[in-house]
């Protein structure tokens, strides 16, 4: 594997809102929220009526997809007493504040090197060594689900959690055929995935929640005018897919933001209350949502709407640096917000994200700059991150594997995530909003709740550990 460095020249993880133009020659896909819960069942002659052609449906939610060539489309729909808004679907794009991968090594290692290094300092933050001393380390009836670009599951540190792939694109499902599960579009969800839930003993690194179960859902593809994108309705349907499997936390590293009375209002607008409807929906079947607070390093309070975070039933996660040194080490480590992690009231909580110590531009000045970003699971890109075209493993059923170093709320989250995941392997039974409770009444308060929301996430505290 190589070894290089990538700086995004926006700082986002996981987190640019994209807005898909509208045109009268290439097909668009529109995304038709009705007043009720439900589909109409003349759905599909209205919106032909209309001008567009009905392509799926969400019916738990009272959702519908739907492609139409002219941008009048959206107008002509809103016009039925049975749609409450039509707007053209968005895409979310792969950014982070900064990543570096590591070398790879051809001699034989000690396991969990890295991990007894000290260096997947995040893990020690969130006081999950403590959790697993007391007997807490998760479990494969308490499974996460990463929606984001798939898992490399013959990844060493995750193959024995990973209990379910899938994948949900614009032309279907795995199980349409439409699509294959293989990781994976990039090395973003591997990576998410390691912090989660990656094993003892298995490779190099360990998660919050090494033995807690993952679910790989992909649901990223090549959407034009985006690039390496995936749709709102695309992550709804494996959210729902997920919560329907009984499976408890939802990982989504991503966050988008847009200014109420700005460009694009009336799609900001009418895809939160979307996303609300779904939200609503997976944790009233007891899955907790965890999300990104977004990149942007703006106060998300006033007139903003932030998707998914601004859900009253999502977990929005804000992002954190360590300092002075890039290890964890009681009663001298203390904690940063992030340079690039969005704060304010909208966000519940933090957790590590990483930055690039005191500089924070990230221009590589400090010799090991790169070990104060987050340091988990990933897959050899070859030439993908500079091209933008999907890695190499997306077409096949193995990746070539390795360990990347990763910065942002994308980062963060799955901290969160796995501490969910402790959390109801150690109460079968408990509710989405309790862990939501749980998480934020036991984090470890280090002042200004403005930056950091209720504090940093605590493993330990949130199961009751000593």
């Amino acid at each position: 594997m190589s070894n290089r460095f990538l700086l995004a020249t926006a700082a986002a993880a996981l987190g640019a809102h994209v807005t898909l133009a509208a045109a009268a020659t290439a097909p668009r896909p529109y995304v038709i929220t009705y007043t009720s819960s439900t589909v109409p069942a003349n759905a599909a002659s209205t919106i032909s009526a209309a001008g567009g052609r009905l392509v799926r449906t969400i019916p738990d939610v009272g959702l519908a997809i739907a492609v139409a060539e002219r941008s009048s489309f959206a107008s002509a729909i809103r016009k039925s007493a049975s749609v409450a808004s039509a707007e053209l679907a968005t895409g979310w794009k792969i950014e982070r504040a900064a990543a570096r991968q590591v070398p790879s090594s051809k001699g034989p290692t000690v396991e969990d090197q890295y991990y007894n290094a000290g260096e997947v300092w995040g893990v020690d933050r969130v006081h999950a060594p403590q959790a697993w001393d007391a007997g807490y380390t998760g479990s494969h009836s308490a499974v996460v689900a990463v929606i984001d670009t798939g898992i490399a599951w013959n990844h060493p540190d995750l193959a024995g959690n990973v209990v379910h792939v899938d994948c949900y694109t614009m032309a279907g499902s795995y199980a349409d055929g439409a699509c294959n599960p293989y990781p994976e579009f990039s090395l973003h969800g591997t990576h998410v995935a390691g912090t989660v839930a990656a094993q003892f003993g298995g490779g190099k690194v360990v998660g919050v929640a090494p033995d807690a179960g993952l679910a790989s859902y992909n649901t990223f593809e090549v959407i034009p005018d985006c690039g390496v994108c995936t749709y709102d309705f695309t992550r709804w349907q494996a959210m729902i897919d997920a919560a329907r499997r009984g499976f408890k936390v939802i990982n989504m590293s991503l966050g988008g933001y847009g200014f109420i009375g700005g460009p694009g209002t009336n799609e900001l607008t009418a895809f939160l209350a979307a996303d609300k409807r779904v939200i609503d929906y997976v944790t009233k079947l007891g899955t907790a949502v965890v999300s990104s607070s977004g990149n942007g390093g703006v106060n998300l309070n006033g007139p903003i709407v932030h998707i998914p975070g601004d859900s009253p039933g999502a977990i929005n996660t804000g992002a954190t640096g360590i300092r002075p040194n890039p290890r964890f080490e009681p009663g001298v480590s203390y904690d940063v917000i992030a340079f690039y992690s969005n704060y304010g009231a909208p966000v519940d909580i933090s957790a590590p994200g990483g930055d690039c110590g005191e500089d924070l531009d990230c221009t590589a000045s400090l010799p090991n700059w790169f070990e104060y970003l987050v340091l988990s699971t990933g897959v050899d890109l070859g030439s993908a991150e500079e091209t933008g075209v999907p890695a190499k493993c997306a077409r096949r059923a193995a990746c070539d594997t390795g360990y990347w170093y990763l910065g942002g709320t994308s980062m963060a989250t799955p901290h969160v995530s796995g501490v969910a995941a402790l959390v109801y392997a150690a109460n079968p039974g408990i509710s989405a909003s309790q862990v939501k409770s749980v998480l934020k009444q036991t984090a470890d308060d280090v002042g200004n709740r403005l930056l950091f929301g209720a504090g940093v996430v605590d493993a330990a505290a949130a199961v009751g550990a000593p």
